[in-house]
């Protein structure tokens, strides 16, 4: 995919920059972004800090594990979405393949063999940049295995065109700010707050607060190591507050304590 854009592109960009106020962006983002690379799955999400995120588009191929997948996602999976939980943007944006973001031990994890893997996706592309309500914009490109991984050089020219396609995103989202919504956001709970009232409610178990962080941290697919990193302890702090959840709820793997929270998540 050359990064020089011919005049069928320049008119297809013109096209999505001129509509990207109005209900029609997405069809012309889809337009612009398939003229360059295959995908199947194309969508448009607003993460939401104080709620679920919001399903603004989206086109996915005539499959419908991918459509239960995305049911799924919108009712809570989303709080071990790597994409979901990235929080170190700058005020531009960026772009990332979910394997640059991912947890150290994400491919490994009870959330990407349960739930990631039975979609039958093998690459993602997510498109994330913050918005003045302090929500965080997301377009998620995806291809399934039988289509194959991006290639190195349709990723280097997403990564070249990626800046206005952020900002077309961003104001696509300021735009959708000011039109009626039919769905309400639905309260969401932090997956620590999760954590602990399932705990502490179905299993009769008191977690701490930093056992809770720990055990959210651990279903998203961190390492003890990566953990500790992410909360600013000492490694074998980590990995002490790891054993001690284990203990209290009778487990001794990462499967087991996804199977305890899978049905609240």
């Amino acid at each position: 995919m050359p990064e020089k854009l011919s005049q069928r592109d320049v008119v297809r960009l013109r096209k999505a920059m001129a509509n990207s106020q109005n209900d029609s962006f997405f069809k012309h983002l889809k337009n612009l972004l398939r003229a360059k690379l295959r995908f199947d799955t194309l969508l448009i999400l607003q993460f939401n800090p104080n709620g679920a995120p919001h399903f603004l588009d989206g086109w996915l191929r005539r499959t419908a594990m991918l459509q239960v997948a995305m049911e799924q996602y919108l009712m809570g999976a989303y709080r071990l979405d790597p994409f979901y939980q990235f929080d170190t943007l700058n005020e531009g944006g960026a772009m990332y393949r979910l394997s640059e973001i991912a947890p150290d031990r994400f491919f490994t994890s009870e959330y990407y063999l349960q739930y990631y893997r039975q979609t039958k996706l093998c690459d993602e592309i997510g498109l994330l940049i913050p918005l003045p309500s302090g929500d965080i914009a997301h377009i998620s490109i995806s291809r399934r295995e039988e289509t194959r991984p991006f290639r190195r050089k349709e990723l280097q020219c997403l990564r070249h065109y990626s800046p206005i396609l952020l900002e077309m995103l961003k104001a696509h989202c300021i735009y959708r700010a000011t039109q009626p919504s039919p769905i309400a956001t639905l309260p969401a709970r932090h997956l620590s707050q999760i954590i602990q009232t399932e705990a502490a409610e179905t299993l009769g178990v008191k977690l701490t607060k930093r056992e809770t962080q720990i055990a959210g941290l651990v279903l998203q697919g961190h390492s003890n190591a990566s953990a500790a990193l992410k909360l600013g302890m000492a490694y074998e702090t980590a990995k002490v507050h790891r054993r001690n959840i284990y203990r209290k709820l009778s487990i001794s793997s990462q499967q087991e304590l996804f199977s305890r929270f899978k049905e609240v998540l």
